[in-house]
């Protein structure tokens, strides 16, 4: 009895806390990192495969939360925990009985409290997503579950509430005939000789160097390895470029790996990190392994280059191409711009509650891209996160506005998007990567990304349709007008 008694405590101690039984259900509810996603999974259950057995009531706790008190009858939960019996039943051992032959009253006095903690869990985790499902709510993360103390108790009901965050439901007005303006900025000739430079540097040539110590402007592909302060530090596969104006991974590293002779592969590396705000100043402690050093070949800026670039035939041929280009791309920006605005007037003109899981969401995501981009893990934290998430919540306040706003419109003026226009753009991001559209639709498919696809492009549609029924003011600033004195005034009924 002793084995038994261990055996079925090391099972209680592997087995799940209630809330971790209803991860599985929650997880749908995550996918919503856009907060214009369509009903979680659990909402799209067949009606057929529910009975009406379940008591589901629906409190509303805020704009954003909701309280589910749930009743699992009493029928259920006997099923339930006659079945967990039997299962441990069968394979239970203790002396005196053979194995699978232990009296039921038996194993209720030894292990009742452990089988009932278990049922506890199954029914959490089988009823919570049919209760979403009743209640006809969009949830966001995992619920606050409200368990009784007493577990199950005998011939009554099992009752537990869950508190979840949702995607509120929202009625947009008033989101036509609204006026927005927006800057157009020149495009100057200093614009067009930076461009003109971009092009030099894609048409840059880089040749190993052999036989000469590292010097500026040549080009180093290097690994570091070491400590920032007490922080490990591993960046693989870093390319150093010692040219004066470029940008430094860490400061002063550039000085430290010019005149570094061809022989020499590692090189110990001790650098002073200038503190930042509140953040004091670190040493950085580093091994870097040059793995290979390249000079540049730079093109000049003549009618060579031009005809290089497949795009003109002579200098001021390719200046007049870039100039357009230019032009175009500050056009664009400037009608995106207008978008933005205009969004940004029907938000301010509306109640639109948001739920904070959503913010935490985004500001979760914008972070891990910065911990990437700055070369750390997704998941290694530092001591400046709180400050960024901070910066970032306003703006994601309004990005989960603006998806909640644009979605209510969409579906007011019930916008679709048809197949052929879903098709139309698998073909364009085919034609982007040069690989053939079956390939992208089963990779979309298959990633589950072809639903939000569709999301962005009845997105897209939704703007347009706002754009067109809006006077968006485009206004043209000439070089030497102050940005609040506008010289001409352009405006687009689009």
């Amino acid at each position: 009895m002793s084995e038994t008694t261990e055996e079925t405590r090391n099972e209680t101690e592997q087995t799940p806390a209630p809330e971790e039984a209803v991860e599985a259900a929650a997880e749908e509810e995550q996918q919503q990192a856009d907060p214009a996603s369509d009903a979680d999974d659990s909402g799209e259950a067949d009606d057929d495969d529910l009975d009406d057995s379940l008591g589901v009531e629906v409190t509303e706790v805020s704009d954003v939360e909701r309280r589910l008190d749930v009743e699992v009858p009493w029928e259920e939960v006997q099923v339930k925990v006659d079945e967990a019996y039997k299962g441990l039943s069968k394979g239970l051992t203790i002396k005196g009985f053979r194995k699978g032959k232990v009296p039921k009253r038996m194993v209720q006095q030894l292990f009742g409290k452990h089988i009932k903690r278990e049922v506890v869990q199954l029914l959490v985790q089988e009823s919570i997503e049919r209760a979403v499902h009743r209640a006809d709510i969009k949830v966001v993360g995992e619920p606050k579950l409200d368990l009784p103390e007493e577990g199950i108790t005998d011939n009554e009901p099992f009752k537990y509430s869950a508190t979840f965050e949702i995607v509120p439901v929202i009625t947009v007005k008033d989101y036509f005939g609204l006026e927005v303006t927006a800057p157009k900025n020149p495009v100057s000739d200093e614009d067009v000789q930076a461009a003109l430079e971009a092009k030099q540097r894609e048409l840059t040539d880089y040749r190993s160097v052999d036989g000469r110590p590292s010097q500026a402007g040549d080009v180093l592909l290097i690994d570091i390895l070491g400590k920032l302060g007490d922080e490990p530090l591993d960046l693989q596969g870093r390319t150093v470029d010692l040219s004066e104006d470029a940008n430094d991974i860490l400061p002063g590293l550039k000085d430290k790996l010019t005149g570094i002779p061809a022989d020499q592969e590692e090189v110990d590396v001790e650098l002073e990190i200038p503190g930042m705000e509140d953040q004091p100043a670190q040493k950085a402690r580093l091994l870097v392994t040059i793995q290979d050093v390249k000079e540049k070949v730079v093109p000049a800026i003549d009618d060579d280059l031009a005809k290089d670039t497949g795009e003109a035939e002579t200098l001021e041929e390719l200046r007049g191409v870039l100039r357009k280009k230019l032009e175009e791309e500050e056009e664009g920006r400037a009608k995106e711009a207008a978008k933005k605005q205009l969004v940004r007037q029907i938000i301010e003109g509306n109640d639109v509650p948001v739920a904070p899981a959503l913010v935490e969401r985004y500001v979760e995501q914008r972070l891990q891209l910065q911990r990437l981009m700055s070369g750390r893990q997704a998941d290694q934290a530092s001591p400046e996160d709180e400050a960024l998430k901070e910066m970032l919540r306003p703006e994601g306040v309004e990005v989960v506005q603006s998806g909640l706003v644009l979605e209510a419109i969409s579906k007011q003026e019930e916008i679709e998007v048809s197949e052929e226009e879903l098709n139309a753009e698998l073909e364009r991001l085919a034609g982007e990567r040069d690989v053939n559209v079956a390939r992208i639709k089963s990779e979309y498919d298959k990633e589950g990304r072809l639903e939000s696809l569709e999301r962005r492009l009845v997105e897209d549609k939704t703007l347009d349709l706002l754009v067109s029924k809006s006077q968006i003011i485009i206004e043209e600033k000439s070089e030497d007008t102050p940005a609040d004195q506008p010289e001409e005034t352009e405006a687009e009924q689009e």
